[in-house]
C-alpha cells in the first residue's frame, strides 16, 4: 500500500470523532434549538421530532415530556399551557449527562465550581429532600437552578419561575 493511502485511511477513521460537536449548553434562554417560551409545535419543529410525554400528565395545563425518538434521554421539558417553561438535565438510568451550562457546569460538578462560575449571583438554599442544596441564579426573569448532594451537582435546569422551582414535576 502506498504511504499516502494509509494516511488517508487513518484520517477517514478519525474524522467521525473529530466532527462530533459538543452538545449545546443549557442557558438562561433554553437548550438549542429549544427556547423557553416556545410553543410545543415550535419546539417540535425546531427539534425535527415530536415530543412523547415522559409520564402521565399531572394536568392538561402541565406535563413533562422528552423527544419522541428516544434521543437525548438526559433532557426533559416542562410544558405549561402549551409552552416550554422549564428544561431539565440529569443523568438518565444507565447513562450519563453530557450537557453543561455555557460556563462548563454539569452533573458531577462541585458546588464550589458553581459558586466560582456564577459568583455572588448564586442564592444557596437547603435541598428539600437530600443533604444538599439548591444553587439558584436568576437573570431577567429566568433561572438556572442546580440541585446538589454531597457537594456535587446531581441535576440542573433552566426555566421561568415558578416552574423552575417545582420540586416534583408540575408540583
Amino acid at each position: 500500500m502506498k504511504p499516502w493511502i494509509s494516511s488517508v485511511l487513518v484520517m477517514l477513521a478519525v474524522l467521525p470523532a473529530a466532527c462530533q460537536q459538543a452538545p449545546a449548553p443549557l442557558t438562561f434562554d433554553g437548550l438549542e434549538p429549544v427556547h423557553l417560551g416556545m410553543t410545543v409545535a415550535q419546539a417540535e419543529s425546531a427539534l425535527g421530532v415530536a415530543f412523547r410525554p415522559m409520564q402521565q400528565a399531572q394536568s392538561e395545563d402541565c406535563w413533562l415530556t422528552g423527544r419522541g425518538d428516544g434521543k437525548d434521554k438526559q433532557i426533559s421539558y416542562m410544558v405549561q399551557k402549551g409552552r416550554i417553561t422549564r428544561i431539565d438535565v440529569f443523568a438518565p438510568p444507565g447513562g450519563e449527562a453530557t450537557i453543561q451550562t455555557a460556563k462548563g457546569i454539569g452533573v458531577g460538578a462541585t458546588e464550589a465550581a458553581v459558586l466560582k462560575a456564577y459568583g455572588p449571583a448564586v442564592l444557596v438554599q437547603p435541598h428539600a429532600y437530600e443533604e444538599g442544596h439548591y444553587l439558584r441564579i436568576e437573570r431577567e426573569g429566568r433561572v438556572l437552578l442546580f440541585e446538589t448532594a454531597d457537594g456535587r451537582v446531581t441535576r440542573f435546569r433552566a426555566g421561568f419561575p415558578p416552574a423552575v422551582d417545582y420540586i416534583e414535576g408540575c408540583l
